[in-house]
């Protein structure tokens, strides 16, 4: 064994067992290229670098490496211009580097990037931090990104190439953070996503290579590390990287690059009282006197999920924007299931920051996206939402929302319905009765499972939700009536009386059973006659004229099990199924 061996052979475990087999002090993934079947690891591994390097600022610029390694990225930044200071919590790791890169000009020191902030490196501000396999070492999490935050100047970076879990059920099995709570914990701390690349299937065969170097050299790199039970710990690695290349071929493990700058906008989700700085600026932005209670009953007292919010607020406390959403349930009759889903709703950005990034770095774009992390992926299967035609492009190009067709709006003039007293007493004496009810109970749930496979995909409308969406809705305004047939229900609609216009907003019935719901609707413009004049009927159940807001339903998907083709085929919807009625 020569000499560089036997310094490579004295290094602390694993970072022995790697540089053994390997040919330069790249000890990290690489990246490797679609169709290179030649390709060796340390190429790789130079692509990688090189890809992370494209995302550094020009030189000079002082940059912080987290985790070095044996401190080769540390030196090849130096030579390109930057002021370097890396650091590792190994003081054989760091002396190695010292040693190899003495040249370089780098500030190598020993320490662990959460240790105390009152010596070395930590005395410092950075233009950029590169984590470079390093951050899923790092817990907690949220101390983690303070930290960086903390060592950064204005519009400082940070680059994080690293694993990433996408599957809580290995969570326990790996030190690597979860995907979704580093997106959430990045916001949280008021950073924003410049780039982030999903890049897994190009590293994947990273893990190939070192399990085929660990098999084929097992014994020589015991005999060179020659300490005892060694033997042992290699096979917990060599192990390791077959777990590591089972959980990437099965999707539960990523490697992702993440950029991000540093901001003047945090995002988080809801904490209380966060009501009384977002009812000011829904009144401001949709000039709606929105009721507290009204706001309680969407996202306090659903019965279906709690506070799905996510608000963006200056460093100052001022609210910068907000996107929120309620839980509701739907039921597929096609495979006889309930499906949880989330209705965005009150989307709303502050004027004053609508500047503060563009696109998909606009703060509407970065709120949705932290949504999406904490309430959706993993989940429900899609958000949905109906959008004016004014945010349909941006909602395509930058919240990743697909659309179907414009609404079908329905506008009737009140004076063509029926009130022919003859044709009333024909219903009645085949059984048809009419009532406004006040109460939505087993009945309803009944009538649910009966109709609902005729339906393909809706709204789970039974006693439950239409207690909670229309008789608990504090703002009063909403007729539930229903039509039955010799006592049993045949049909219900949902009631909405705007100035002079009759708005109907929900109803459910038997295919078979039209004739008694257009009985049901003379019924209830007749008895509000009495009260006010109607002169006017809006729906959104078939078409008749162009909806004047160009409105349309959005769906955002986190499952493959839906697709747009599959709710333009199978969606029954309403306007009662929008924040609009």
């Amino acid at each position: 064994m020569n000499t560089r061996h036997r310094v490579w052979a004295k290094l602390p475990e694993p970072f022995c067992f790697y540089r053994l087999v390997l040919n330069s002090d790249h000890l990290h993934f690489g990246l490797w290229p679609d169709a290179a079947p030649d390709f060796d690891l340390e190429k790789a591994q130079e692509r990688m670098f090189d890809l992370l390097l494209s995302f550094f600022p020009d030189p000079p610029a002082d940059v912080l490496d987290v985790g070095c390694g044996l401190g080769l990225s540390a030196s090849l930044l130096a030579k390109k211009g930057y002021r370097v200071t890396a650091i590792a919590p190994s003081s054989e790791l760091i002396a190695y580097a010292r040693q190899a890169y003495a040249d370089s000009g780098v500030d190598f020191q020993i320490a662990g990037f959460l240790d105390d902030s009152n010596t070395g490196f930590a005395l410092s501000t950075y233009d950029m931090i590169l984590f470079q396999e390093s951050f899923q070492y790092l817990h907690p999490l949220d101390t983690a990104v303070r930290r960086a935050r903390k060592l950064l100047r204005e519009k400082g970076k940070i680059i994080i190439g690293d694993e990433v879990c996408r599957d809580r059920s290995i969570q326990s099995q790996t030190a690597v953070h979860h995907q979704k709570d580093m997106m959430v914990m990045l916001a949280e701390q008021g950073f924003r996503i410049l780039s982030r690349r999903e890049i897994q299937n190009q590293v994947i065969h990273t893990c190939n290579r070192i399990i085929h170097e660990f098999s084929m050299h097992f014994d020589a790199i015991c005999q060179a590390v020659n300490t005892e039970s060694v033997g042992d710990r290699l096979a917990f690695f060599l192990n390791g990287w077959k777990n590591q290349l089972a959980w990437y071929t099965q999707g539960k493990l990523g490697y992702e690059i993440i950029v991000c700058q540093k901001d003047d906008v945090f995002i988080r989700g809801y904490r209380k009282n966060d009501e009384h700085r977002i009812l000011p600026l829904f009144r401001k932005i949709f000039n709606n006197p929105r009721t507290i209670d009204h706001w309680n009953w969407k996202y306090r007292d659903n019965p279906y999920g709690r506070y799905h919010i996510i608000a963006a607020f200056s460093e100052s406390g001022e609210l910068a924007a907000h996107f929120a959403g309620y839980p509701v349930p739907f039921y597929s009759a096609n495979t006889h299931t309930n499906i949880q889903s989330i209705q965005g709703g009150d989307t709303m950005t502050n004027p004053a920051f609508r500047s503060s990034g563009r696109g998909s770095t606009s703060v509407l774009s970065r709120i949705a996206n932290c949504f999406y992390d904490k309430f959706c992926s993993g989940g429900v299967p899609f958000i949905y939402g109906f959008n004016t035609g004014t945010i349909r492009k941006f909602g395509e190009r930058f919240l990743q929302y697909e659309y179907l067709p414009q609404v079908p709006f329905h506008v009737r003039e009140a004076s063509t319905v029926s009130t022919d007293l003859f044709g009333r007493i024909f219903q009645r004496l085949k059984g048809v009765k009419v009532q406004q009810v006040h109460a939505a109970g087993l009945e309803f749930d009944r009538f649910f499972q009966k109709v609902s496979r005729h339906y393909g995909l809706l709204v789970k409308r039974d006693g439950q939700y239409l207690r909670w969406r229309y008789l608990s809705c504090p703002d009063r305004v909403h007729r539930l009536v229903v039509v039955s047939r010799w006592g049993r229900m045949a049909g219900w609609g949902v009631f909405s009386l705007r100035g002079e216009t009759l708005v109907w907003g929900d109803a459910l019935c038997e295919p078979d059973n039209v004739q008694d719901m257009a009985f049901l609707l003379n019924h209830v413009v007749e008895g509000i006659r009495r009260e006010s004049p109607v002169t006017r009927i809006e729906a959104w159940f078939f078409s008749i004229t162009d909806e004047p807001n160009m409105m349309a339903p959005c769906f955002k998907f986190f499952s493959r099990d839906f697709s747009i083709d599959y709710f333009r085929k199978n969606l029954y919807y309403s306007m009662g199924d929008s924040d609009l009625f």
